[in-house]
């Protein structure tokens, strides 16, 4: 059917300006949030690290993640190692840390106060007092995860193992996602941690960190006194007496004549026409000032 006359818009269509178009939610960035993670918890560990292994001060640095398979991770486990499950509380990622054996006997030498040199006979099972000895330095880590989890924790849960698969993290078929960090300490040479943590455990844990974030950003656009508004310079008017001339008196003024005031009781304080408060005249420093009495 045919309609009898063609229909004209009375005006344009809504177009949206550039600036509200990107500030519409960005997706998901889960290299970035990694990463961001990965650097805040290198920052973090020096100081729980320097509390256990004492002498100069300790800089971590951290690289980026991996994202791999079991089996390839599995695969990388090639040395006598021992690792560690630290188990945050309901709700949060488990992550497990791993140390060569090697690493491991050179990190409980210096917790002794040794110098944690290299070892030519690697046990395969850490003697009880090396597992207790980096068992310290673990829970330093797992306080740290803690607080970018949400949070310090009275005390993280923590169990070992020196087979990857036995700690029970991870599932058949369940990707990994897992950092490198170099912990280097002047006079001693760099040592690696390598930790690890279920990929879709992480996802949960970043986009809720993202999230938040977030809304702390757009909690903050919307406080007039946070950002660039608080900056914002107002004029103040104090009115301190308000007096009536007549027009004949007006015109006979000279330099020199004196107009008798009267001070206000209470003192007005505004911003243009707008008064925001009152108060009482008195000094500060040897200037004049105003005593806030009363908000409007």
């Amino acid at each position: 059917m045919k309609p009898e006359r063609d229909f004209v818009a009375d005006r344009a269509a809504v177009q949206h300006c550039a600036e509200l178009l990107s500030s519409s939610q960005q997706p998901f960035d889960m290299a970035a949030a990694s990463a961001e993670f990965a650097g805040e918890l290198a920052l973090a560990l020096p100081a729980r690290l320097e509390a256990l292994l004492l002498g100069a001060r300790i800089i971590v640095t951290e690289w980026p993640a991996e994202a791999m398979s079991l089996t390839t991770m599995l695969a990388m486990q090639a040395e006598p190692a021992t690792h560690f499950a630290m188990s945050l509380g309901a709700g949060h990622p488990v992550f497990v840390a791993s140390f060569d054996n090697a690493l491991a006997l050179g990190l409980t030498d210096r917790l002794f106060g040794g110098r944690g040199g290299s070892l030519l006979d690697v046990p395969k099972v850490l003697p009880q007092s090396a597992a207790l000895s980096v068992e310290r330095l673990v829970r330093g880590l797992a306080d740290a995860l803690a607080g970018l989890c949400g949070g310090e924790l009275a005390r993280p849960t923590i169990t070992s193992h020196t087979a990857f698969r036995r700690l029970g993290v991870f599932w058949r078929g369940e990707r990994a996602l897992q950092w490198s960090f170099t912990v280097e300490q002047e006079g001693h040479d760099p040592w690696n941690l390598r930790l690890s943590v279920p990929e879709a455990m992480i996802r949960v844990l970043l986009e809720q960190r993202a999230a938040g974030a977030r809304s702390s950003d757009a909690a903050a656009d919307s406080n007039p006194l946070a950002g660039a508004m608080a900056g914002i310079p107002l004029p103040l008017t104090a009115m301190l007496a308000d007096v009536r001339v007549p027009l004949a008196r007006l015109a006979t003024l000279q330099p020199g004549d004196m107009i008798p005031l009267s001070p206000r009781r209470e003192v007005p304080l505004a911003i243009g026409p707008h008064v925001i408060a009152s108060g009482t005249i008195g000094a500060l420093d040897e200037r004049v000032a105003l005593r806030l009495a009363r908000l409007s």
